[in-house]
């Protein structure tokens, strides 16, 4: 048995990735982790110590790397020794990070969520979607440090051809926009299909739920000096810290001879990822590069539009308890409406609630709709599950 333990922690260690853009780097780090563990798999084989000691040092080396390289292999073998030992919160606790390499020079990311609790929501009664109220998740996920860009998506699908706007605004580096809900799924099958080898039993790649998306942003951060903080709680004087503003749309258009946009213009433009500060957890352009789906949707029916001042679209289905436990309020594909979160430029939605609305789905032209996406347990098949046994 701990001949085939140490058989397991040898390969996930030293797993190739696809076409990794650094090989090289990465395959010279991978023979120096070999040799740099060559002790825990020998005390390991003996039964000198656990298959968590293993990974809990695998971790603390990673974590004290000064080589990129180095970290990247050790921060790989550390999540898939953790993902074998079924020590998957241990994993998020410790932020080990996870990548998956699609063959090309494009690759995910992933930053960690450790399972916890946090108050989602800001104001209103229990009827209201604000509604302020304590919120479980049971599950460590790991979440994209980034919106999905173009040069990501076009390894499942050939993005259309861009403009010169898009272009000058980041190209294949900037999120890709206006992909049908439906389409998202099912570049999330394919990229669940294609790492079906290393992911964690029972997790998925899918689009994270509201909750997740919110817990994710909010990141356990509480110092009143952090800048998402300090935005959740109305100060929108960090806007150009954490999100993409009118005047980075238009010093862009004025280096490359387009002329200026007004703010009620503005409903298009996204940037190239990662250019503006990331929050507590490592996450960018959670606020405003594009408006971010969420696994939830609503019926078409569950929205009143107010027709006055920012024609506000309220929902109308919500009677939130205190506290809630992995919450998913309804996620149909077909005839619904989006969630959308993270676009705090549009002045009718509070900026103390990270701007969530909700939008009928057109994709063919809703270029700044665009998505993240998470590695987390396939929620949706579990409570299928649960609906066949009752």
């Amino acid at each position: 048995m701990l001949a085939r333990v140490f058989a397991i922690c040898l390969a996930v260690l030293t797993m190739p990735l696809l076409a990794a853009p650094q090989a090289v780097a990465l395959d010279e780090a991978r023979e120096a982790v070999r040799a740099l563990l060559a002790e825990d798999f020998r005390k390991l084989n003996a039964g000198g110590c656990t298959l968590i000691d293993v990974a809990d040092h695998v971790a603390d080396l990673a974590s004290a790397s000064n080589s990129p390289a180095m970290a990247r292999v050790l921060q790989e073998g550390a999540f898939n020794i953790y993902r074998k030992a079924g020590e998957l919160q241990r994993a998020a606790e410790r932020h080990v990070p996870f990548w998956i390499n699609l063959g090309t020079d494009a690759e995910f990311e992933f930053a960690v969520c450790p399972a916890g609790a946090f108050q989602m929501g800001f104001e209103g009664d229990r009827t209201d979607v604000s509604f302020r109220h304590k919120v479980n998740i049971t599950h460590p996920f790991w979440i994209a440090r980034y919106q999905t860009t173009k040069r990501l998506y076009d390894t499942f699908r050939k993005v259309r051809e861009m403009s010169d706007e898009e272009k000058a605004y980041g190209g294949m580096d900037s999120p890709v926009g206006g992909i049908p809900r439906r389409t998202i799924n099912a570049f999330c099958a394919f990229l669940t299909k294609q790492n079906k080898s290393c992911i964690p039993e029972g997790y998925v790649f899918r689009l994270p739920t509201d909750a997740e998306w919110e817990y994710a942003l909010n990141a356990n951060c509480k110092g009143l000096e952090d800048p998402y903080v300090r935005f959740k709680n109305g100060d929108k004087s960090v806007e150009a810290e954490i999100s993409v503003t009118l005047k980075d749309v238009n010093d862009v258009r004025a280096q490359h001879g387009l002329t200026a946009i007004s703010e009620r213009d503005w409903v298009g433009p996204v940037f190239a990822v990662g250019t503006k500060r990331p929050n507590a957890w490592g996450l960018y352009d959670m606020l405003g590069n594009g408006s971010e789906m969420v696994l939830d949707t609503l019926p078409l029916n569950a929205v009143n539009i107010e027709y006055g001042e920012g024609r506000i679209a309220r929902e109308n289905v919500h009677n939130y308890q205190d506290e809630e436990t992995d919450p998913l309020r309804f996620s149909g594909t077909e005839n619904v409406l989006l969630v959308l979160r993270g676009r705090p430029r549009w002045t009718r939605f509070a900026a103390s609630w990270y701007c969530r609305t909700v939008r009928i789905e057109y994709p063919s032209w809703s270029r700044g709709q665009v998505f993240r996406v998470a590695l987390a347990p396939d929620i949706l098949a579990e409570r299928n599950a649960k609906g066949t046994a009752q």
